[in-house]
């Protein structure tokens, strides 16, 4: 996907951003910070504007944040921004050779660059039974709200899935004074993304916090019976719920790049920065699927509000030929009742960490070739801001002083001759 010199930079030039969310915001609003004077036109089906997302399954399901605390680009700033926003309209069909996109509504909206940014959709889950409708998801804000407001007419919960959005939809759960029982179908709590140790971490704290967590362990059946409670087979068991509430992964919003003859797998394939095979057509945040420096050899996609900030941001400068590339390691955290977990790089379980404990704080460092290369913080968000600097500045450490907690991992920074690089994709 080689650099396109056919940038945006022409004043007349027309950008359409398909989506509404985080991503689509950081891309409209760089293109305007960096100058871009041309039309922008955002494209959402939400009635929202763009928000942030992690406070769903944190502050708003709690009641400790309203909806608008979680507003990305009011409709003045929009305004201010001169971005047309068309709201509750659904992007069906991208006429490549016209650069047209063709909405639900029967509209159609020219572009001169194009940006997707569609994010995802949660899983769904087909169980035996007649209550498969029943099942609970969390994306939006009216997600949100929903669950919220079911959660107070409730005691008992279950949680289908032991992953982020599953973890902090129990914790919140508790914290609400219910009742919850957490399924996981794997034989550990977030396998996809942490190693066994910090599993085991999570587990041990969410069992204490009156979680009951059951790993390795299937949903057979859901029924609605008597009073509209909900009846579900849980291994052998039959128990009985007021609510349910699935969080099992997501699924790229990509069917209209596919149809519209664009390369996805599992996400819509572009390099680091969004590019496509088509110079005028961009993706970036959750459904952009890409080969990261850092990661694994094979295009993923990163579901996080970093990414959808930085990526979004990268996006809109190569879409006005300002090259800089993905900035540096992705970054992701969690919030389950009080525990702070963050993650950055892409930690390898299948190496064995650096280990640094020190009281109820745990971190976890992967090195390579004498380099920080990744690394799992429990309850340390300050040591991950200094992290973060080690790795950035490339200083050089040894196993031996990141596993000592008597010393200071920001005297790392004051004590080693430490050199920028460059944050390259």
């Amino acid at each position: 996907m080689e650099n396109d010199l056919n940038d945006v930079r022409d004043s007349d030039s027309h950008v359409v951003v398909v989506g509404g969310g985080q991503a689509a915001a950081a891309v409209v609003r760089t293109l305007r910070a960096e100058g871009h004077r041309g039309g922008i036109a955002m494209l959402s089906a939400e009635r929202f504007g763009p928000y942030e997302r992690p406070p769903l399954s944190k502050g708003v399901l709690l009641g400790t944040k309203a909806p608008a605390d979680t507003v990305l680009l009011s409709a003045d700033r929009l305004g201010e921004l001169e971005v047309a926003v068309h709201s509750g309209v659904t992007a069906e069909r991208i006429d490549r050779p016209n650069r047209l996109v063709y909405l639900d509504n029967g509209e159609s909206i020219g572009y001169d660059k194009l940006v997707i940014a569609t994010g995802g959709r949660p899983r769904q889950l087909e169980l035996p039974g007649n209550a498969t409708g029943e099942i609970a998801y969390l994306r939006t804000i009216d997600d949100a709200l929903a669950v919220r407001e079911r959660m107070t007419r409730a005691a008992r919960v279950l949680v289908l899935g032991g992953g982020w959005i599953g973890l902090e939809t129990a914790c919140c759960a508790r914290e609400l004074g219910l009742e919850v029982l957490l399924v996981e179908a794997c034989a550990r709590l977030c396998e996809r993304t942490v190693p066994p140790v910090v599993s085991d971490i999570l587990l041990s704290r969410h069992r204490a916090n009156g979680i009951d967590v059951r790993l390795a362990t299937q949903i057979h059946g859901l029924d609605v019976v008597e009073g509209g409670t909900l009846r579900a087979v849980v291994g052998t068991e039959e128990l009985e719920f007021d609510l349910v509430v699935a969080g099992v992964g997501m699924v790229a919003n990509d069917e209209l790049a596919a149809r519209a003859g664009l390369p996805c797998a599992n996400g819509v394939l572009c390099d680091a920065v969004g590019r496509t095979v088509d110079p005028d057509i961009f993706a970036c945040g959750d459904v952009a699927a890409f080969t990261h420096r850092a990661g694994p050899a094979r295009p993923v996609r990163l579901e996080s509000w970093d990414n959808a900030e930085r990526q979004g941001a990268a996006c809109a400068l190569a879409l006005l030929g300002k090259e800089v590339g993905y900035p540096g390691l992705p970054w992701f955290w969690s919030e389950q009742g009080n525990t702070n977990l963050q993650i950055l790089g892409f930690p390898d379980a299948s190496r064995t960490p650096v280990t640094r404990l020190n009281g109820d704080k745990s971190i976890f460092f992967w090195l390579k070739e004498g380099f920080i290369d990744a690394a799992i913080c429990v309850d340390a968000p300050a040591e991950m801001l200094v992290i973060k600097r080690l790795v950035q500045k490339r200083v050089p450490v040894m196993p031996a002083q990141l596993c000592d907690p008597s010393l200071s991992l920001k005297s790392l920074l004051q004590t080693t001759p430490a050199t920028e690089v460059a944050a390259s994709g």
